[in-house]
């Protein structure tokens, strides 16, 4: 496993202690090596005695880019009742990004970043405005329980990798729940902290920091040479190599 420490100030500043890899056809495992970095403090600027009282700001109102319709479209797994709320999400917003980039960027990239930048955010950014009116990934119930499976063997195994214990590969093992299969691709990754999971595990899947191939984000986005139709997601508290939340997305192209 190739180890990678990220001297980038985007990733210092929102992906504390995270790792990710992606697993399609041949095994390519990249591995992010956890890092924590605190923000400093800013002490409030000293206002003259004179000066008039601020005025209490309003709460900026949300505006959603999606429609109803289109996130009703999107959200394939609203009644998939054997995965948490979080998972159903992820799913959704992996949607959404599908849907229209350039949308999602403005409604969730863009404020998540909050003006950070690098070279893996400029390069998604490009790629999401290329990226509109792909087919919805649909949920399936048998790739959710290979996605949870391998979730709970590396929780219990203490180990961040494709491989399972008894050395089967993704593409095995999901097999193994799933017929009739003619392509897999398997998303892992590790986090330390989360504010609100399944945004966290989309974004950092999507701007694949210190993954040179950038495979999690060209699965997502459908930029590989395999378009996937069928999402299995697990996301669970390990911890993992040191990092409390870890998340699995699989993937299959079904035979016809």
């Amino acid at each position: 496993m190739k180890k990678h420490i990220l001297l980038l100030s985007l990733t210092c500043l929102l992906f504390q202690g995270i790792g990710v890899s992606c697993f399609e056809e041949d095994w390519d495992d990249d591995y992010t090596n956890p890092q924590e970095n605190k923000d400093k403090e800013r002490l409030p600027e000293n206002k003259d005695k004179d000066e008039e009282p601020s005025k209490e700001k309003e709460e900026p109102k949300v505006i959603h880019l999606f429609t109803d319709e289109e996130m009703k479209y999107a959200n394939t797994a609203a009644d998939a009742d054997y995965m948490s709320a979080d998972e159903k999400k992820m799913i959704l917003l992996c949607n959404l990004a599908r849907l229209d980039g350039d949308r999602f960027a403005q409604e969730y990239l863009t404020p998540y970043l909050k003006g950070e930048t690098n070279k893996n955010v400029q390069s998604l950014q490009e790629d999401l405005r290329k990226t509109r009116n792909l087919p919805m990934f649909t949920p399936l119930k048998e790739l959710h329980q290979a996605a949870a499976f391998h979730l709970n063997e590396m929780i219990e195994s203490q180990k961040f990798e494709h491989s399972s214990p008894n050395g089967d590969s993704p593409a095995t093992r999901i097999k193994k729940y799933v017929k009739n299969v003619r392509a897999t691709s398997e998303n892992i990754g590790a986090r330390s902290s989360a504010k609100d999971i399944a945004l966290d595990f989309t974004i950092q899947l999507l701007i694949d920091s210190g993954v040179e191939s950038l495979g999690h984000r060209k699965t997502i986005l459908g930029l590989g040479d395999t378009r996937y139709d069928k999402i299995g997601v697990a996301i669970g508290e390990g911890p993992v190599n040191g990092l409390k939340y870890v998340c699995v997305q699989d993937f299959v192209l079904l035979s016809k």
